[in-house]
């Protein structure tokens, strides 16, 4: 499983590994989606094209799993599935197939809490804390 739970105190922290920067982008959404509620398989897939752009590799993760996170909380929509694009240092640029939720998702925020993208002898790495 190129993504794992981590223990934390309070809140949920996931650590998630993947061969470059765009695998790295899909692995988070994926593992993210986990805690946004169970996808509803009767429901309709919807396709959405989602941009986002930051000052690095950090704060477009953030953005991006923050994008993802305000539709399941305004639309009760979360990832099936993602394809990302295009994906550099500072934007991302990725397609993501939403299914309704049958629940609540338990995540309120993506938090830059300890967070860095590293490279590691495992592939690329990021440890990344969620308000719960």
């Amino acid at each position: 499983m190129p993504w794992r739970e981590l223990p934390h105190t309070a809140d949920l922290r996931l650590e998630i590994v993947a061969p470059d920067w765009p695998a790295l982008l899909g692995e988070a959404a994926e593992a993210f989606a986990h805690y946004l509620g169970e996808p509803d398989r009767r429901g309709t897939t919807k396709m959405r094209q989602i941009e986002v752009a930051g000052a690095d590799r950090e704060e477009v993760l953030v953005r991006w799993l923050s994008e993802l996170l305000v539709i399941n909380e305004l639309e009760h929509l979360r990832p099936v599935r993602v394809d990302v694009q295009q994906a550099d240092d500072t934007s991302l640029r990725a397609l993501a197939y939403l299914q309704p939720t049958t629940g609540g998702g338990h995540v309120k925020a993506v938090t830059y809490h300890g967070l860095a993208v590293e490279m590691t002898d495992r592939g690329l790495l990021v440890r990344i804390v969620f308000d719960t």
